[in-house]
C-alpha cells in the first residue's frame, strides 16, 4: 500500500514527529525515523543492528545530519530536535513523503530548495545488517551544489546510553578496498565494526563533537528524553557539472562490501524480491491483506542461539516472548503461506518444554528461561492445531505428540506456578505475585490485575486443547508412540470442562462471561479475555450466548483501534495511559485499548455470520439467525475492517501499534509497531475473505 504525506503533516517539528516508519531485515535489527526524518525516542535509530539474532542489538548511527551548499549558501535538509533547543528545521523544505511497503519497501523524502530537487531513500537488506542511504538531486539550474552528510554514531549496545567520556569510535580505511575508486572505511569501537562504502569523498573530522538529542515520545512517555550521540567524519558530494541528475550513495554493514556505481540498486532489488516473495505466497488478496502482509514479516526473525524462527513481540521496546509468539503465528506464518517458519517456530518452543511449561521469554547468553504463562502452553496445543489445518502436515502430529501431552499432564496433575485442574475440570492459577496471563502487569509489590483462580481466557484454551487431542490422538500412529489417554478420555473430560465452563462462567445479569473465578469482586468485571472464548479452533458456548458475549463486547469495549480491556462504566477504568512508569503500569490493563483482542472480536462475529448463513431458513426460534441480521452483521463486519485503515497512517506508518488510550483513541502508546496487533488483524482478513469475501 502506497503512503504519501505533504506539508500539512508537518506544520511544526512537534507535529512531524508524532508519527514514523519501520523497515526491518528478519534478524532484530531496524531502522525507525519519524516523516521528517528525525529520531522522537532513544529506540529509534537509522541504523539498528543485531548482533546476535534477535535480541543482541546495538546502536550504530542514530541519524545524520545533512547540509547542503547551494552556490556558496548553507541550508540544513535535517529535522531534530536537540537538547539546547538548538533544532535542525530542515522540515521547512520537506515537500513530501512517500512509503511503499508493497514493492521496495523504502521511504522516500523530497526537499525543494531554490529550484534544486533533492531526494533520500533508505533501504534495509534482509538478512543482513545493511542499510543503504541514498541521495538524488536533480539541479536544472545548473549551480554548484555540495551535499554533507555526517553520521550521528553511537555505537552501544540497544539499552546503553552514549558515554562521550567512554565510548572511542575511530575511523579507518578498509585495507581490503584500498586502491579501489571509491571510499571504503571502517568505524569501529572496541564491541563493534560497521564498514562503509560510498562514492562521495570521506572527509574526517578534526575534532569529535557530541550532540545532545531531545526525545520528545520519551518525555511523553515518562522515559530518558535526552541522549548523546557523537561524529568524528561526513560524506561530501560536489556536484558543478552541466545541468541534470545525479545521485549518490552511502553503505553502511558489518561486512564489507565493494562500492559500484550500480551496489545501492542491486541492494534494492533483493528487497524488492524479499517483498514480491512474501506477496506471492500470502493467502489474503485484499488491499489491507497485501498491507498487512508486508507489515507482519517485521516480527518474524531468525533466533540464533536455538537455529530457528521467532517472533519479535514489538517494536522499538520488546522481544520475542512466548505467548506473544502463539498469538501472533496464525497471522504472521499461516495466512501468509509460511508454514517451515510457522514449523520452525513450534519446533523451537517444543524443545524448551518443561513440566508442561514453555519459554515466556527465551534464554540469551548465560541466562534460563522464563517460564510464567499459564496461556503459552495451551496456545501452543491450538497453533499446532491451525497449523496442521493449514500445511496438512499430518505427520507432525507424531512428531509433536509427546511434548502435547506433556502440557496436557503437566495442566490436569499440577505443575509450576499454581497451575493445576480442579475437581471441575476447570484449570486454576496464580497465587501471591505470580503473573501469568497476558494482564501481568506489576507494581512493586502490586498486582494491578491480579487473575489468580480461573480465568476466563485460560480455560477456553483448555477445552479447545482437550478437544486438539482427542482429534490428534485418533490420528496418531500408535506404533511410534503409546498415548497415555485415549480419545474418549479427552472427550469425556472435555465435556466436563465444557458444562462446567457454562455453568460458572456465565454472569446472567450481565449476558457475558466473568472474566475470572476468584471468589471476589473483580470476577465479575466486564473485561476483553471473554471473546477468545469464541475464536478457539474448538469453542465452549452455545450460539446464543456467544452473540450475547459479542452484543457485550460492542456495547462497552469495542473502539475501531481495538478493544478496551475493562469497561469504562467500572470504578477501576482508567481514561488515559501516560506518565511514571508506576502510572502507565496501573492503566495498562485498566481500560486501555489493545488492537490485538479486535482481531478475535472480527473472527467472533465472521462466526456468527457463517453460523447466521448455516441456520437460514431452518426452523429456528431465534430471529437473531435471520437473513436480514446476516446482511447487517456483514455490513457492520466491512465497516469495522474498513474504520482501521486511518490507523494505518497514525504512529507506525503501515503497522498497527500496542495499545492506545482506553477513553477516547486518537494516538498509538507502547510499542508503535505490535506482532500481535498486525496479526490479529490479518488472521481476521483472512477468515472475512474466506467466509464473506474481499474487501
Amino acid at each position: 500500500m502506497k503512503f504519501q504525506f505533504t506539508e500539512k503533516n508537518w506544520q511544526t517539528i512537534e507535529q512531524g514527529e508524532k508519527d514514523c516508519f519501520l523497515l526491518t531485515n528478519g534478524l532484530g535489527g531496524y531502522i525507525s525515523l519519524t516523516l521528517i526524518g528525525s529520531v522522537a525516542r532513544g529506540d529509534q535509530a537509522l541504523f539498528m543492528t543485531a548482533k546476535k539474532a534477535p535480541n543482541v542489538r546495538a546502536h550504530l548511527i542514530t541519524n545524520v545530519i545533512e547540509t547542503v551548499t547551494i552556490d556558496n549558501k548553507n541550508y540544513t535538509l535535517t529535522s531534530q530536535r536537540m537538547s539546547d533547543s538548538s533544532d535542525f528545521e530542515g522540515y521547512k523544505y520537506l515537500k513530501s513523503f512517500k512509503y511503499d511497503n508493497s514493492d521496495a519497501n523504502t521511504p522516500e523524502w523530497t526537499y525543494e530548495i531554490e529550484g534544486i530537487i533533492i531526494r533520500k531513500n533508505i533501504i534495509m537488506v534482509h538478512g543482513e545488517n545493511t542499510v543503504g542511504l541514498k541521495y538524488s538531486i536533480e539541479n536544472a539550474n545548473d549551480k554548484n551544489i555540495v551535499l554533507k552528510v555526517t553520521p550521528m554514531l553511537r555505537f552501544t549496545s540497544k539499552r546503553e546510553a552514549f558515554d562521550s567520556d567512554s565510548s572511542c569510535i575511530s575511523l579507518a580505511k578498509n585495507p581490503d578496498y584500498i586502491n579501489s575508486t571509491y571510499s571504503h572505511f571502517l568505524c569501529s569501537n572496541d564491541e563493534y565494526t560497521m564498514y562503509i562504502a560510498t562514492n562521495s569523498k570521506v572527509q574526517e573530522e578534526l575534532k569529535v563533537q557530541t550532540n545532545s538529542l531531545f526525545f520528545s515520545q520519551d518525555e511523553r512517555d515518562g522515559r530518558d528524553e535526552t541522549g548523546k550521540t557523537c561524529i568524528n567524519h561526513s560524506y561530501i558530494f560536489e556536484l558543478n557539472e552541466s545541468p541534470g541528475h545525479n545521485s549518490t550513495s552511502v553503505i553502511f554493514s558489518d561486512k564489507p562490501y565493494l562500492f559500484t556505481d550500480a551496489l545501492y540498486s542491486e541492494l534494492t532489488n533483493r528487497v524488492k524480491s524479499h517483498i514480491s516473495n512474501l506477496l506471492s505466497r500470502s493467502i489474503v488478496k485484499s488491499e489491507i491483506g497485501k498491507l498487512l502482509t508486508v507489515s507482519a514479516d517485521a516480527y518474524v526473525v531468525n533466533r540464533e542461539s536455538t537455529k530457528g524462527k521467532s517472533i519479535i513481540a514489538g517494536y522499538p521496546f520488546f522481544e520475542d516472548w512466548g505467548r506473544d509468539t502463539m498469538i501472533s503465528l496464525a497471522g504472521t506464518t499461516l495466512v501468509t503461506g509460511r508454514f517451515d517458519e510457522c514449523k520452525s517456530i513450534l519446533r523451537t518452543f517444543a524443545k524448551y518444554e518443561k513440566k508442561g511449561l514453555l519459554p515466556n521469554l527465551f534464554p540469551e547468553g548465560d541466562e534460563n528461561p522464563m517460564y510464567n504463562s499459564a496461556d503459552a502452553p495451551l496456545l501452543f496445543i491450538n497453533s499446532v492445531y491451525e497449523y496442521i489445518q493449514f500445511s496438512k502436515d499430518l505427520e507432525f502430529i507424531n512428531e509433536i505428540y509427546p511434548v502435547l501431552e506433556n502440557i496436557i499432564c503437566g495442566y490436569r496433575y499440577g505443575t509450576d506456578f499454581h497451575i493445576k485442574m480442579d475437581s471441575d475440570g476447570l484449570i486454576t492459577a496464580g497465587a501471591e505475585l505470580e503473573q501469568l496471563t497476558w494482564m501481568d502487569v506489576r507494581v512493586d509489590d502490586f498486582l494491578p490485575t491480579p487473575r489468580h483462580g480461573k480465568p476466563v481466557e485460560i480455560n477456553a484454551y483448555w477445552y479447545s486443547a482437550l478437544c486438539i487431542m482427542a482429534e490428534f490422538t485418533s490420528k496418531l500412529d500408535k506404533q511410534k508412540y503409546t498415548p497415555k489417554f485415549l480419545e474418549e478420555d479427552y472427550l469425556d473430560l472435555a465435556q466436563r470442562v465444557k458444562a462446567s465452563y457454562n455453568q460458572k462462567f456465565w454472569n446472567t445479569s450481565n449476558k457475558c462471561l466473568k472474566d475470572v473465578l476468584s471468589g471476589k469482586k473483580d470476577e465479575n468485571q466486564i473485561r476483553c479475555n471473554q471473546i477468545w472464548a469464541l475464536t478457539m479452533p474448538f469453542t465452549i458456548l452455545t450460539p446464543d450466548k456467544e452473540a450475547q458475549v459479542i452484543a457485550k463486547v460492542r456495547e462497552e469495549l469495542y473502539t475501531t483501534v481495538g478493544l478496551r480491556t475493562l469497561s469504562k462504566k467500572d470504578d477501576d477504568f482508567h481514561p488515559i495511559y501516560i506518565g511514571s512508569m508506576q502510572e502507565r503500569d496501573r492503566a495498562y490493563h485498566q481500560g486501555t485499548v489493545w488492537t490485538f483482542p479486535l482481531g478475535a472480536f472480527l473472527c467472533a462475529n465472521i462466526n456468527l455470520v457463517k453460523r447466521c448463513r448455516d441456520y437460514s431458513g431452518k426452523n429456528i426460534d431465534d430471529s437473531f439467525y435471520n437473513q436480514n441480521n446476516q446482511k447487517l452483521l456483514i455490513k457492520q463486519l466491512h465497516d469495522d475492517i474498513n474504520n482501521l485503515l486511518p490507523w494505518f497512517e497514525e504512529g507506525c506508518i503501515g503497522q498497527l501499534a500496542e495499545i492506545y488510550d482506553g477513553d477516547n483513541p486518537t494516538i498509538s502508546r507502547g510499542c508503535f509497531a505490535q506482532a500481535w496487533s498486525v496479526a490479529e488483524i490479518l488472521k481476521a482478513v483472512y477468515c472475512y475473505e474466506q467466509e464473506v469475501g474481499m474487501l
